[in-house]
């Protein structure tokens, strides 16, 4: 079908533009001929989207119309000079199109509303407190070799196929799946982080001789040790699993010709829409899909925006369209990263106009290098990054969150550190700077009501060593240690050292509780020492807090009553922020 369609409009064009060179309907017919064959086989390998504002039409076009002129002139008959030039007039019509339509010299305006509406807000409305039990630890390089290393270990799979991208979602749903070793087991997931690949061709000559492959790989991003080859899924409930197991024929990466995704899209309707490459994505159910954004370009040749949604099923290649209010709820790649950051830069570029963002540059902001993906308390995913002053180095003046499916921007004016700033931060952090380390991409916490990174620290073999806090407005509140517990009591240690408590009291309300100590125990880890307390009526939840906090604390037994502040959120540790017991009226020497 493409080859028809590309081949048409390419005959078209080059016997046209033949026939205004030589006046001959026999010559423009033999290279209409040709043209089909031509531009119908590059058309099906190149796919320009057929839309008056993609660069790829054009192109096409330009192409038709030279190769019609070209042969032309080397036929019998009158020639009509000008008309040789028709693929130079082409060009500059679509060049005069392009600039008059798309720079922002005239269209500044457009591109900053693009964004949409911009709405400030608080951090601890928008982003859950932490939960070390969904702390992210496992990044896409990480979680990308861990996959390779199980397709290694099994015998002759890793010489046919190979692990794709990953990409990292929320899953929330129960199936169960066959493993590549014959093993059975039921998966459940309530809202958890994990990164999932499917498993492509390694080569041509592997797609020829096995068609499909033979399913994906499964990486909890908080659990380096959850890692599943899923060769057959189904629902929970179901009493056998399909035969013959999963069988992906429809890849981004590793297919040809029809099988390719973008291939398959343009065959089937989409001829004429701009399409992402596609992400993928798991179904609550186990049932592997490619997500493709589709997208519209509202300012000329630009302002490339999302209009919907295309799902591909990666096995039998059946297609859902979806507008963006429509998506499944599965979905979380609705907005591409790509587009976000562009339309975030316009939006803080042309702040005052196009002559302002070249000269003077009064109030023009911009998004720091890197973005990523953080939960928020409203239970939806939002795309992360930082806004600086255009030309700062390492500060930001606030942050954004963009909602992945429906793009709402949170703006939040909260002067910090980059992401970069806070890397450095970590890896010079004594123990780490020693022994070399390097630190991932830092993801944004809500640790107390205070915007905080968390990185993770990796050796030279790429596993993870240690696990870094860095407060996201002071770079001296730095908190590391092996395990992610410890590195938050360093992380909140620093904070107090600092002369802060975990709690902003125009941020968060603290919890206030008096009750009866039930347990008391004493712990030193490394160089701090903590006091744990067990509370009546809280027996769940383990309290604690450094002697600096209160004198009082090393005075106080089993059986008193005291009264403490603290930040309720999620965690089964919570560190005390203010300290009382009645009993004792000790205060702190100066």
């Amino acid at each position: 079908m493409l080859f028809l369609i590309y081949g048409a409009i390419g005959a078209i064009l080059a016997g046209a533009s033949s026939f205004a060179v030589n006046r001959s309907f026999v010559a423009s017919a033999q290279i209409a001929g040709f043209a089909f064959v031509v531009l119908g086989l590059a058309g099906w390998l190149l796919m320009p989207t057929l839309a008056w504002n993609f660069g790829g039409v054009w192109w096409f076009v330009i192409a038709s119309a030279a190769i019609g002129a070209g042969l032309g002139w080397f036929t019998p008959g009158d020639k009509s000079v000008w008309a040789t030039s028709l693929p130079f007039f082409i060009a500059i019509i679509g060049v005069v199109l392009a600039f008059v339509t798309t720079t922002p010299m005239f269209h500044a305006a457009d591109y900053r509303k693009l964004l949409g509406p911009v709405a400030e807000s608080r951090f601890t409305d928008d982003v859950s407190p932490v939960d070390l039990r969904q702390v992210r630890i496992v990044d896409s390089a990480l979680a990308h070799n861990i996959g390779q290393k199980r397709l290694g270990e099994i015998p002759g799979l890793g010489s046919r196929v190979e692990l794709g991208a990953m990409n990292i979602q929320l899953l929330d749903g129960c199936f169960t799946i066959r493993e590549y070793d014959g093993s059975v087991r039921e998966l459940c997931f309530d809202d958890e982080f994990m990164w999932a690949g499917p498993l492509i061709h390694d080569g041509f000559l592997r797609w020829f001789s096995h068609d499909v492959t033979p399913g994906y790989v499964v990486v909890s991003a908080t659990d380096a040790s959850k890692v599943y080859m899923v060769t057959s899924v189904a629902p929970t409930g179901v009493s056998a699993l399909p035969d013959g197991g999963l069988r992906l024929r429809y890849l981004r990466a590793g297919a040809y010709f029809g099988d390719d995704l973008q291939r398959h899209l343009r065959s089937n309707g989409f001829v004429s829409a701009g399409l992402t490459e596609g992400a993928f994505e798991i179904r609550d159910d186990g049932r592997p899909f490619w997500v493709v954004t589709r997208y519209a370009k509202r300012i000329g040749f630009s302002g490339e925006d999302p209009t919907g949604i295309v799902l591909v099923d990666a096995q039998t290649g059946a297609i859902e369209e979806h507008d963006i209010a429509g998506a499944p709820a599965w979905v979380d790649r609705v907005q591409p990263k790509d587009f976000v950051v562009e339309q975030l830069d316009d939006w803080g570029k042309y702040v005052r106009g196009w002559w302002n963002s070249l000269f003077s540059r009064l109030d023009v902001i911009q998004t720091t290098p890197g973005m990523s993906l953080v939960y928020g308390s409203d239970g939806r995913t939002s795309w992360y990054t930082g806004m600086q002053s255009a030309g700062a180095d390492d500060g930001t003046v606030g942050f954004v969150l963009v909602d992945t499916r429906t793009k709402k921007v949170r703006w939040y004016r909260m002067p910090g550190a980059m992401e970069t700033s806070a890397q450095s931060a970590a890896e010079n952090a004594r123990g780490v700077r020693e022994a070399g380390f390097e630190a991932t991409f830092p993801v944004l916490y809500n640790i107390g009501g205070i915007p905080t990174y968390l990185t993770t620290l990796k050796g030279d073999d790429g596993l993870v060593k240690m696990f870094g806090f860095v407060s996201a407005q002071n770079l001296m509140v730095v908190g590391v240690d092996s395990t992610i517990q410890d590195a938050l009591r360093n992380y909140q240690n620093s904070l107090q050292q600092q002369g802060r408590t975990l709690v902003a009291d125009d941020l968060v309300k603290q919890q206030r509780l008096e009750a009866e100590v039930l347990a008391i125990a004493r712990e030193r880890r490394g160089d701090i020492e903590y006091y744990y307390l067990i509370l009546k009526g809280r027996e769940d939840t383990e309290f604690y807090a450094a002697p600096e906090l209160s004198p009082e604390l090393k005075w106080t037994r089993v059986g008193d009553t005291v009264a403490i502040d603290f930040d309720e959120g999620k965690l089964r540790s919570v560190l005390i922020n203010t300290f009382d017991n009645p009993r004792l009226a000790l205060v702190m020497a100066p």
